[in-house]
């Protein structure tokens, strides 16, 4: 049980570690093989703003990076905020030394090579841990690809990436997923916050940056990847106290007996029975997630939509087949496809064509256009047994005006023809935030790509993340966001 005292200290701690004004990057080395020259790169290229002190004990050279070398952290002008460690796993206890008698407080050690590998690793692990202990340094990993903090132009991590600013947190047991969490954000338009890379957590573990992201202003949203929890209760008391304030979405490896054992040789995790944290998740508000896709496309729906009521969705689709696809993948999840009222199917009649389905997915069988899709979205939206809809299909809900004015004037260029298909994408997410708004229920999108080539993809990602939503590419990806904003919606009722 942590006191008072304890939780500021951390706090302090892991602030520090997060928006320093100054670091030493112990390690560094002008080899760009070397992951002492990739990550101090990083940190140099991402635009860092702090004082920046390369300590290697036989440098190559006087300066990396045009930075002056320092052979001794006794030799640096200062006591850094941070120091980032580099080098190889046996040297690593002298080195938290040398951080210890500088009167360094807290430190990134990225070096692999201890718990996860056993035998001697496990012993070095907990020398260093002692050697931190005693001179009161708090740490992260070892065995981290280290963090990044867009919002403070800092990105001390081995991939050279760099995702903006934004409102996600990641706290992850693996570096590599960090990075490929970061991509899919930036595919869909969308930056960082705070993220870390725990490693093996012999020091600081996840728990502890939960604790400190819960009260983090700029985050909105927390993304994990876990292997395996230092202390699954403290992360339950913690998880529930935090989703009464922002959504935690998990993804939990190791489930399978083969997961498991990968998991311990990776970061010397033990992943525990899969039905336990399934209940746990339950109890703390955690929404569980399986892949890494719908860890992100969870994600970004708690941005701006509406928790919906209850577990009955409407589906409108462009298309019998996704709707089919739709419908499948809902009830796979527990969520109702709900029958539709005769009144509702009566309005409906008004204007659909003679050969719709006459239910629940309402099925545009190609006989509608954007005003039938935008009326038909609204008519479930109002209708009372329906908690939220799913929309399948962008092309036909685009304005027809202005694709006629796109695809019909010959004296319009490629380039304006895609100015106003992304114009018009940004129209309908506009009027489809304003029917979520009205009715206080969410509407979920996927749709086939409408835009082919990187960069026009890219206009069209960004259009819709300026309204602060996304548009899927698959039904069961729509139906599975639908499912986590449930799980969210009945644990914050409860709480109530």
């Amino acid at each position: 049980m942590t006191t008072n005292t304890q939780t500021k200290e951390l706090i302090s701690g892991l602030r520090t570690l997060f928006e320093p004004e100054s670091l030493a990057m112990i390690g560094a080395s002008n080899n760009p093989a070397k992951w002492g020259f990739r990550i101090l790169n990083n940190i140099v290229g991402g635009g860092f703003q702090g004082r920046i002190y390369p300590v290697n004990i036989n440098p190559d050279s006087p300066e990396i990076l045009g930075l002056k070398v320092y052979r001794r952290m006794a030799d640096l002008p200062e006591v850094p905020d941070i120091a980032v460690i580099v080098v190889p796993s046996r040297a690593v206890p002298q080195v938290m030394r040398d951080c210890a008698a500088k009167g360094i407080k807290v430190a990134v050690v990225v070096t692999a090579g201890f718990s996860e590998v056993g035998g001697g690793g496990e012993k070095l692990q907990q020398e260093i841990v002692a050697i931190a202990r005693s001179a009161g340094i708090r740490f992260v990993g070892p065995n981290s690809f280290g963090i990044i903090n867009p919002h403070h132009s800092l990105y001390s991590q081995m991939p050279p990436l760099f995702p903006p600013p934004g409102p996600f947190s990641i706290i992850s047991q693996s570096g590599n997923i960090i990075g490929t969490i970061s991509r899919l954000l930036i595919e869909r338009a969308y930056g960082c916050s705070k993220c870390v890379s725990i490693g093996n957590q012999a020091d600081l573990c996840a728990e502890d940056y939960l604790e400190f992201f819960s009260q983090d202003t700029q985050i909105k949203v927390i993304l994990c990847y876990i292997e395996g929890f230092k202390d699954g209760v403290r992360f339950l008391n913690l998880a529930k106290e935090t989703s009464k304030k922002k959504p935690i979405i998990l993804l939990k490896a190791g489930e399978t007996a083969a997961g498991a054992r990968a998991a311990k040789s990776h970061t010397a995790s033990l992943a525990g029975s899969d039905a336990i944290l399934d209940a746990m998740c339950r109890q703390a508000g955690v929404v569980r997630v399986r892949t890494l896709d719908d860890l992100v496309d969870t994600a970004i729906a708690f941005l701006r939509q509406p928790l919906p009521r209850g577990r009955r969705v409407g589906i409108v689709t462009a298309g019998g087949g996704w709707g089919v696809l739709a419908a499948d993948a809902c009830d796979r999840l527990g969520l109702d496809v709900v029958t539709l009222p005769p009144e509702v199917i009566d309005e409906l009649d008004s204007f659909m064509p003679a050969w719709w389905n006459r239910g629940n997915p309402v099925d545009l069988v190609a006989g509608g256009g954007r005003d039938a899709i935008l009326r038909a979205i609204e008519i479930l939206m109002r209708c009372p047994v329906v908690d939220g809809v799913i929309m399948l299909g962008l092309m036909p809900a685009l304005d027809p005006a202005q694709m006629d004015r796109a695809f019909n004037n010959q004296q319009i260029r490629r380039d304006m023809v895609r100015e106003v298909i992304v114009e018009a994408t940004g129209v309908l997410f506009d009027q489809l935030n304003d029917l979520s708004d009205r009715y206080h229920k969410p509407v979920i999108v996927a749709s086939e790509p409408i835009a082919f080539g990187a960069q026009f993809a890219r206009k069209i990602a960004h259009a819709i993340a300026d309204r602060n939503t996304v548009c899927y590419e698959m039904p069961h990806q729509a139906a599975a966001v639908f499912a986590g904003l449930v799980q969210y919606s009945e644990y914050r009722n409860q709480e109530q």
